[in-house]
């Protein structure tokens, strides 16, 4: 399954978390030791601590030991997750992942807009990095050059990453860490000048645009407040930069921007929400059409060539719909083909997906279903339609279905040849005289 890491990979992680975390050791002790912030000579708008570094410098890189140390515990917790899982039979497992296959399932890719932007980002970052590498070389600005440089360094190959990339999100946060990081320790450097913190107001609205509504807001509230007390620890309240309306000017733009944001990425995601669900719906039956039958089986795929899970597709085709439609109108077919789908919901697993692919023909997926299920499954549908009767204007309808069925795997892997596969077995049941199953 995808959300298990293996004890190698947890491993190497476990590593990397651990030499994060030593590289800021030494500000931690400076930190916490008695008497350990010192300022220096010279130094009256800056402290310096003891081991020659700022409070503000001090205050992130605790910030970075405690991040390393929430990765350690949140992948170690995955890790025992893991391990449990494989512990337990294979149908506990395959039932905790049929949820995936839910007809209201979410999980697809969503926000494609978020590969170009972050293409953009990396392009620009690459870029500016060699120049404000330059001009902090002519400052005398070793450390920020350096990590200018390995930000440029960085952002080049993660061009080709992102562009093929399917855990966009994962890189997406591991960058935007590292440059905010940076960003945070350029505005802790005394050399710098006090006009850098107007990059500071990147901070929600890339945010936002790269993560959305909720792990947005998280990144720009911690990154916004640790910014806000990097200013007022490096100038304190020196005339000028302080002044009331000058902070008040800073703050309320900060929080303008930050609350924009938001509202423009919360309306964006309920509009894509029902722009998804109009694209993925047939309107008539409120069904899933084509479009959604080809993700779920995608995903129904990936199960079968991870966990040999087995699928079936059943093909549904009303008999003598014409004659329906020729003889109560054509609103009463449309009544007719919702009665069905009601029907199919009714009898159908929720992990399972009944869509209208065309005029009267329906498709089923069946998950963790192998062949000789699939088939008792379309009886009992066929049973259910023949038994049942539509009351439409005073009239009952009676009607009856013709089913053929597909197994992956056995009849083929690719959704067009599994239902050319169930199609032809379709008419295969219409030629037998119809109200049966063919498989």
């Amino acid at each position: 399954m995808a959300d298990i890491v293996s004890d190698h990979e947890y491993g190497s992680r476990r590593r990397a978390c651990r030499v994060g975390s030593s590289q800021f050791s030494s500000h931690a002790d400076a930190l916490q030791a008695p008497g350990s912030f010192v300022r220096q000579p010279g130094c009256a708008a800056v402290g310096k601590t003891a081991c020659g570094h700022t409070p503000s410098q001090l205050y992130i890189g605790r910030a970075f030991i405690w991040c390393a140390h929430w990765v350690r515990t949140a992948r170690g917790r995955s890790c025992m997750k893991a391990k449990k899982a494989k512990s337990r039979p294979n149908d506990a497992i395959q039932d905790r992942c049929v949820s995936k296959l839910s007809v209201y399932d979410e999980s697809m890719p969503q926000a494609p807009y978020r590969r170009p932007i972050m293409q953009f980002l990396l392009t620009l970052t690459a870029v500016f990095g060699v120049l404000f590498a330059v001009l902090n070389y002519r400052q005398a600005d070793y450390g920020l050059m350096a990590l200018e440089i390995v930000m440029s360094v960085f952002a080049l190959p993660l061009l080709t990453v992102v562009s093929r990339t399917q855990r966009l999100q994962l890189w997406i946060v591991v960058f935007l860490l590292a440059f905010f990081g940076v960003m945070m320790y350029a505005l802790t450097t005394a050399k710098v000048v006090p006009t850098v913190f107007a990059w500071v107001l990147l901070i929600p609205i890339l945010s936002y645009l790269l993560l959305g509504r909720w792990l947005g807001a998280c990144f720009a509230g911690f990154f916004l407040s640790a910014s806000g007390v990097i200013f007022f620890s490096q100038y304190g309240f020196e005339l000028g930069y302080t002044e009331l309306r000058s902070v008040a000017n800073v703050v309320l733009v900060s929080i303008c921007i930050f609350g924009f944001s938001h509202v423009y990425e919360t309306s964006r995601e309920h509009a894509e929400s029902r722009l998804r669900a109009m694209a993925l719906t047939d309107p008539l039956t409120g069904l899933p059409n084509r479009a959604r039958l080809r993700e779920v089986f995608e995903a129904g795929l990936s199960r079968y060539e991870r966990h040999s899970a087995p699928m079936a597709l059943l093909m549904l085709d009303l008999d003598h719909f014409k004659d329906v439609n020729d003889r109560y109108g054509h609103d009463a077919g449309d009544a007719v083909l919702r009665f069905v789908a009601q029907v199919m919901r009714a009898r159908l697993r929720p992990s399972d997906m009944a869509c209208r692919i065309g005029g009267e023909e329906f498709c089923v997926v069946l998950v963790d279903t192998n062949r000789a299920q699939a088939i008792k499954a379309a009886e009992d549908l066929c049973g259910q339609v023949r038994t049942q009767r539509c009351i439409h204007r005073g009239h009952e309808i009676s009607l009856s279905t013709s089913i053929g069925i597909a197994e992956i795997g056995v009849d083929g892997i690719d959704l067009d040849r599994l239902l050319r596969v169930a199609d032809k077995r379709l008419y295969e049941a219409k030629t037998r005289g119809r109200d049966c199953v063919v498989a």
